[in-house]
């Protein structure tokens, strides 16, 4: 189980990587914005199940 699931795991990020690649600049900078964006929205809701209260606004 835990060899497939890193082998699901290389094989995403070789795809996202490609992906990545053919992005120009200004589109890379976006992705990685809407990421972040993306990454910190579930911090929050994984702060918010677990009742932690992360400080910041909502």
């Amino acid at each position: 189980m835990v060899k497939e699931k890193k082998s699901e795991i290389m094989t995403d990020g070789k795809r996202f990587a490609k992906m990545f690649s053919s992005l120009s600049e200004e589109n890379k900078t976006m992705a990685i914005v809407y990421l972040s964006a993306l990454r910190d929205k579930e911090m929050a809701d994984m702060s918010s199940k677990s009742g932690e209260d992360t400080g910041g606004t909502a």
